[in-house]
């Protein structure tokens, strides 16, 4: 079987949940043996045949939630080879909000605390994902009339409502689990590990077993106590935080234009409301002036990491 929807990403804007939520439902096919296959990015020599084998021959709509795919367009190439029919879903975060919440993603690995403009020399990505106008441009003209977005504030503030609208999206009954399952469910809460020597090893080898198909020697190395001990537990990052909200407005000026491209891009598609998003993240002069390094400290972000991926 092979899949008719994949959800792209980007990272660090709820996917983990997503793929969370979509596993509670018998109607929903996603990969057996792990959560994300990267087939489009990392392993596409394996073939067709292989990524089809990845999904069980069973009653039910076949989904990726792959959200490493979206900047990469090569992987974009790749899916639109394989999948020329799929309906391709993008999550919207306010790019700023998600490239602090993806610094902390490196700080999980074992990266040491650093600014997050050297943190982004590093792991280009940080900036790269969240160019979501950029890269959406390039799925539409890929996928013409097959890119369908919704937005992470709307899976922080309104769970039911978000799942609405995913099931909308992908063509299944708007069913929802107990609002407690939904609610309390925190998924990728930012930390640092006690050991950052620790998470780096656990991390290459987890690539590394992903790279000869070891998905069930991954899943181990991702289970919920390993994680727990291994990327977790360090010091208080908080003021860490506070001091990263701080200066990503300074990150990259081109993030902050392609951000007001995107949202009015993206009015004509969700009617967002002008000037202020939902997840608490200021669109205005502010932000221009931010990202030119006029006023750095002027933006304020009251975002957290209790839903993401």
């Amino acid at each position: 079987m092979l899949p008719s929807v994949i959800f792209v990403g980007p990272t660090k804007c709820g996917t983990t949940w997503v793929d969370s939520y979509l596993r509670t439902r018998s109607d929903v096919v996603l990969p057996t043996d792990t959560k994300e296959t990267f087939f489009f990015d990392k392993v596409f020599e394996r073939g067709k045949g292989w990524y089809e084998k990845q999904f069980a021959d069973r009653p039910g709509i076949a989904v990726e939630v792959a959200p490493s795919l979206f900047h990469k367009p090569q992987a974009r190439s790749n899916l639109a080879q394989t999948l020329p029919q799929a309906r391709i879903v993008v999550i919207y975060r306010d790019p700023l909000d998600r490239a602090v919440s993806h610094y902390f993603h490196y700080r999980k690995e074992g990266a040491r605390a650093m600014p997050i403009r050297e943190m982004a020399e590093i792991h280009p990505d940080i900036v790269d994902a969240g160019m979501f106008h950029k890269n959406a441009m390039a799925w539409e003209e890929l996928f013409p009339g097959q890119v369908s977005y919704l937005r992470y504030s709307d899976l922080r503030q309104d769970v039911r409502g978000f799942c609405t609208r995913l099931c909308a999206t992908i063509g299944i009954p708007d069913t929802v689990p107990p609002d407690q399952a939904l609610s309390d469910r925190k998924v990728n809460a930012a930390s640092v590990p006690r050991s950052a020597g620790l998470a780096r090893i656990t991390r290459r080898g987890a690539e590394f077993a992903r790279r000869v198909g070891a998905h069930g020697l991954v899943n181990r190395l991702r289970s919920t106590s390993l994680k727990g001990a291994v990327f977790s537990g360090g010091e208080d990052v908080e003021a860490e935080r506070e001091g990263i909200r701080a200066e990503v407005g300074a990150l990259s000026e081109a993030l902050c234009r392609d951000r007001i491209a995107f949202e009015k891009m993206l009015d004509e598609h969700l009617s967002l409301p002008r000037g202020r998003q939902n997840d608490g993240s200021q669109i205005d002069a502010d932000v221009i002036a931010d990202s030119r390094g006029e006023n750095p400290k002027t933006i304020c972000f009251k975002c957290d990491d209790n839903v993401s991926g």
